[in-house]
């Protein structure tokens, strides 16, 4: 693995906003100069406790992967599919969800919130 680069004073990103079975999350994954996503920031809505301190923690070791060379694809295939006594659509879910909307947004050019759209409605058609 390459060595951990070390992080710039100003860097851009994209915050996202979900709702999980956990309560609202705000996923922000900032960007390298490079625009590779560098970081990974989780925050709950208005909960706290253990589900807030796992969040950061695997924010903390995605962040640091993804400065030392982790592929985010990876980082996401990791997350996706963890589902816990909540169901399926869990915060780690909805951090690798967050986490492939900004890659989806860099490789295409697409606007961030028309795909965030785009998945929603798709979500509520299979649900339906």
């Amino acid at each position: 693995m390459t060595p951990k680069l070390d992080r710039p004073h100003s860097a851009p990103g994209f915050t996202i906003a979900r709702r999980s079975n956990c309560g609202k999350i705000f996923t922000t994954v900032t960007l390298f100069t490079s625009g590779e996503p560098m970081e990974i920031f989780v925050r709950f809505g208005k909960a706290g406790g253990c589900g807030s301190a796992m969040a950061d923690g695997v924010a903390r070791l995605m962040s640091y992967g993804l400065r030392s060379g982790l592929d985010p694809h990876d980082a996401v295939k990791a997350l996706s599919g963890i589902g816990c006594h909540l169901g399926p659509n869990t915060c780690l879910n909805v951090i690798a969800e967050s986490v492939a909307f900004v890659m989806r947004h860099l490789e295409t050019g697409c606007d961030i919130n028309e795909l965030i759209e785009e998945y929603d409605l798709g979500e509520a058609n299979l649900a339906a």
